[in-house]
């Protein structure tokens, strides 16, 4: 009978045992977001940027939350809410990886990644002095000395021509493509007025220079579409702000892209209107250049965050082309050719 009842007790031990590991939950992993600054942010570089970290358990406690900057802790603490004030102002713009791991009392973790930008302001160089130049439509820009020259910082938005007379817009791609290389026409990008404060009008060569002849002395002498005491620069006194600004003559007088970086000296600086990665675009020279992309003879819109291409008053000899300078998103260096008069491109004037 003893043996009997041993096992007894056992049948009703092992369901008891079985019943009791059952009904033991497994622990769950606490979860852990970054709040502020969210993935892909573009940030501007200088400033402290408060990098908020939050984490929750719904079965435990969180021993530990950590915040990493590309990597290296920079901050930790046991607690479910934790603040990082992330000083940019040493750091290099470009792109950051931000994390926040958080930790429970039973060790399970979790972990999240975010990637954000730092940029400079667009805009002028704030470590440079800038004049200002008004149009006949009321139009201001500022402007910028470069060694013995001093250009429009801005590119042209104007309507009318000096004496008033309204420049003709045309909009329609099929128009736009009908044209001859004589007609004198504007427009916005992708036919939108919005883009006129940062990117300006787009004009063919023929209206940019106003009906005027080809010229490559220094100065130009062609008024064009310019402010009174201003004129289209030509090819040659592009040549003399790139030489300014590091590119040597022989450089200066080839084609394509040359030189080393002075188009990054040319370039506005950060990623408010270029498209990273913006190569060398350092400003440095003040001259702002922004991306007023251009229009094709036939009518199609390109590149509006990519190309920055500025008509001269040269043409070449014998054919419906005028010499340009275009900077690149990807490039730091001077690209010079010439094209077709039909293409609507940004205009920058120098003073007389």
């Amino acid at each position: 009978m003893r043996k009997i009842r041993i096992a007894l007790k056992a049948v009703y031990v092992i369901p008891f045992i079985l019943l009791s590991a059952c009904s033991e939950k497994e622990n769950v992993a606490p979860t852990v977001n970054l709040v502020t600054p969210v993935d892909g942010e573009i940030i501007m570089q200088g400033g402290v940027i408060p990098v908020k970290a939050m984490a929750d358990d719904e079965d435990g406690s969180i021993t530990e939350l950590v915040i990493y900057v590309e990597g290296a802790e920079v901050a930790s603490a046991e607690a479910s809410t934790l603040i990082y004030d992330w000083n940019t102002a040493d750091l290099e713009v470009g792109e950051y990886v931000l994390s926040a791991l958080a930790r429970d009392d039973e060790d399970k973790s979790d972990a999240v990644n975010i990637r954000v930008t730092l940029d400079t302001p667009g805009g002028f160089n704030p470590d440079l002095s800038y004049g200002t130049l008004s149009d006949i439509d009321g139009n201001s820009y500022g402007t910028i000395e470069i060694g013995t020259q001093v250009w429009m910082a801005e590119n042209l938005k104007v309507t009318n021509y000096p004496d008033g007379s309204p420049i003709t817009q045309i909009s329609g791609e099929t128009e736009w493509n009908a044209m001859t290389p004589d007609i004198q026409a504007y427009c916005w990008y992708n036919n939108l007025t919005e883009y006129s404060d940062t990117s300006g009008a787009l004009y063919t060569w023929a209206a940019a220079m106003n009906g005027a002849l080809s010229s490559d002395t220094i100065p130009s002498g062609v008024q064009g579409v310019c402010p009174d005491g201003w004129h289209i620069p030509s090819d040659a006194e592009w040549k003399v702000l790139e030489m300014f600004l590091g590119m040597s003559q022989v450089d200066a007088d080839n084609y394509d892209w040359r030189g080393s970086d002075e188009g990054g000296q040319l370039k506005e600086a950060g990623f408010s209107n270029w498209a990273k990665p913006n190569t060398g675009g350092s400003n440095s020279s003040g001259f702002t250049a922004v991306p007023g992309g251009f229009r094709s003879a036939k009518g199609v819109f390109y590149s509006i965050d990519l190309y920055a291409a500025f008509w001269t008053s040269g043409e070449e000899a014998g054919t419906d082309k005028a010499w340009y300078r275009t900077l690149y998103f990807d490039r730091e260096q001077v690209y010079r050719q010439y094209n077709d008069m039909r293409l609507g491109l940004s205009v920058r004037c120098i003073e007389n």
